[in-house]
């Protein structure tokens, strides 16, 4: 192979990894688009549609939540 066989394949190997850069973000932007839209989408809106996290629902007569009192001792804070 002379120099001039090899300047064409690094021209051609230049150009294609150009293009190869150009298709990769396109294909990556793509697939995190459908990862987000089919994924992540509709697991967000069943979660606000039926999560309550303040608990503010009217479905209960009360929003008091009872608390279990523990008695500590010197041998349970020690086992912390």
């Amino acid at each position: 192979m002379g120099d001039g066989q090899l300047g064409v394949w690094r021209r051609a190997w230049s150009r294609w990894m150009k293009i190869a850069g150009v298709m990769g973000d396109f294909q990556s932007r793509a697939v995190l688009s459908l990862f987000y839209f089919i994924i992540v989408l509709p697991f967000g809106l069943v979660v606000r549609i039926f999560g309550d996290p303040l608990r503010i629902r009217k479905n209960r007569e009360s929003s008091w939540t009872e608390f279990a009192l523990k008695l500590s001792s010197v041998d349970q804070a020690r086992k912390q």
